[in-house]
């Protein structure tokens, strides 16, 4: 049998209570329905869920800057800790910055490519990015110290969905603030001393570094792939500087006795650069990040059910670095029991080490149904492994959404349909890499091979791993394919010299 190795598994079947908490059980009263939120839990269990995931805002649970509501995290630790044997994982809300923060750093806000200013912490505010991570440690030694053996893991956020992205409303690229300028041109005059450089890079014709500016970015405004040095400059130093802020996050819940995850949404979309998918690279390979979830709502760019083959891809992308992958079903789109047990599928088969559930009040019971759903193992057998590459980078050369063109998203269309095709034989393994140097280390062990040609390499580095790769696929059955880049003539590779 041919497979690729398992991760070692840290933690099983996870299920989520977030807003709910508000919503049904009254927690941040005075009154909180303990009991009933036992009850809940106790049939969370029953139904096969080891491990709840609870969350939290710093807003809430820090409302004067030595203040930690250590009450409220007790009612939800003795709840699950005292009263089930379940694990507790938990995520806290940095984002959701109190009161006393803005008065004290009126202007620690996120600002949009269009000015609109957020209140919202921005990453890039140093701080307000201190006074956060201040908390997030005094959060994670209380309940390290007061709960050991029962809670195991903290997910840093900075994201208003609990995913490790940057944010974005009214489809505007997020951060503009003057903090995220200033470090931007900071990170630019360390790599080009002078601007006339940059100028030369870009075509522009800035005369001191207090002009210097990123390009102001709306997802749907630009029609085909972006391949400008000026976008994918930008690109990166978002990349750099938002998984550096989340691996510092995650250093402290680790230095206080803790596990740190985070959640990722689907990738392979031609929204991945107004969130900053590619920062994925850099997060999951980060020693600081002991394991991941991978979640989806099962909902395409179009409103649509999606092809749920489409996971397979996006959870082995995950996969391929070594960590503890889990799977998580959103289910407020479609609360239905097939449709969970196609996506479990998929993702087990795409390497996830345990599956979960998010959003289940009121759409999805607890109970036996859906406890063997969430335990069913895939019946296929493999008999060869398939190495497939898609370079994560050049999916965010395209700005946003197609708008006006026959596929408003060519990029998912292009992945759920490769999906399809790999799944098409139960006994074909598919194996996953967004990254040259990843793909060429285990080029060896696949059977054959799909490589998806890259439209933007930056670096010298990038360009020697495509060339190795190029090399070595001459050696093993494979197929070429090209990314849909919405355009018709131009370049279809563009090698960015490293700044």
């Amino acid at each position: 049998m041919l497979t690729r190795p398992p991760s070692p598994t840290l933690h099983s079947p996870p299920g989520t209570i977030f807003l709910e908490l508000s919503m049904f059980y009254d927690a941040l009263t005075d009154k909180p329905q303990s009991s009933k939120l036992v009850s809940t839990l106790q049939r969370m269990h029953e139904s096969g869920i080891t491990t709840v995931v609870f969350s939290a805002s710093w807003e809430w649970l820090n409302p004067e800057p030595d203040q930690l509501r250590t009450a409220y995290l007790n009612m939800l630790m003795d709840a699950a800790c005292k009263s089930t044997d379940l694990k507790v994982d938990m995520i806290l809300d940095l984002v959701a910055a109190p009161q006393w923060l803005w008065n004290r750093y009126f202007d620690a806000r996120a600002f949009d490519s269009d000015g609109r200013n957020y209140t919202r912490l921005s990453w890039f505010h140093p701080l307000g990015g201190e006074a956060a991570r201040a908390f997030l440690g005094k959060a994670a030694t209380y309940l390290a110290q007061t709960y050991p053996g029962c809670v195991q893991a903290i997910q840093p956020v900075y994201n208003n969905e609990y995913e490790a992205k940057f944010t974005q409303e009214f489809d505007a690229f997020q951060d503009y603030s003057p903090y995220a300028l200033a470090a931007f041109r900071e990170w630019l005059s360390a790599k080009r001393p002078h601007v006339e450089l940059v100028n030369l890079r870009w075509g522009t014709g800035f005369k001191s570094w207090g002009e210097v500016v990123p390009p102001k970015l709306h997802s749907g405004n630009f029609i085909g792939a972006d391949f400008s040095a000026r976008y994918h400059d930008w690109l990166r130093f978002r990349e750099e500087f938002g998984a550096d802020t989340y691996n510092r996050a995650c250093a402290t819940v680790q230095k206080a006795g803790l596990q740190c995850f985070h959640h990722f949404p689907e990738f392979f979309t031609v929204l991945d650069a107004i969130y900053g998918a590619a920062m994925f690279k850099r997060i999951a390979a980060s020693p600081h990040t002991d394991f991941l979830i991978m979640d989806s709502n099962f909902m395409t760019p179009y409103g649509t059910v999606m092809n749920t083959h489409k996971l397979r891809l996006y959870i082995s992308a995950a996969h391929s670095y070594g960590k503890p992958v889990y799977f998580e079903a959103a289910v407020e789109r479609f609360p239905l029991l097939g449709l969970l047990a196609a996506g479990y599928q998929s993702a087990m088969l795409a390497g996830a080490d345990s599956v979960g559930i998010t959003n289940w009040h009121t759409r999805v019971e607890m109970n036996a149904t859906l406890g063997a759903i969430m335990r069913a193992a895939p019946e296929c057998r493999a008999c060869e492994l398939v190495g497939v590459f898609v370079h994560l980078d050049s999916c965010s050369a395209w700005h946003g959404l197609q708008w006006g063109r026959a596929q408003t998203d060519p990029l998912h269309n292009f992945i759920e349909d490769l999906a399809e095709r790999l799944s098409e034989h139960c006994g074909t393994d598919v194996a996953v890499y967004i990254e040259l140097d990843r793909f060429l280390a285990d080029m060896p062990t696949f059977t054959r091979a799909v490589f998806v040609e890259p439209l933007v390499l930056y670096g010298n580095g990038e360009l020697e791993s495509y060339i190795a790769v190029k090399g070595a696929l001459k050696a093993l059955p494979h197929q070429l394919l090209q990314l849909p880049t919405n355009i018709t003539s131009g370049p279809s590779l563009v090698v960015l010299q490293e700044l």
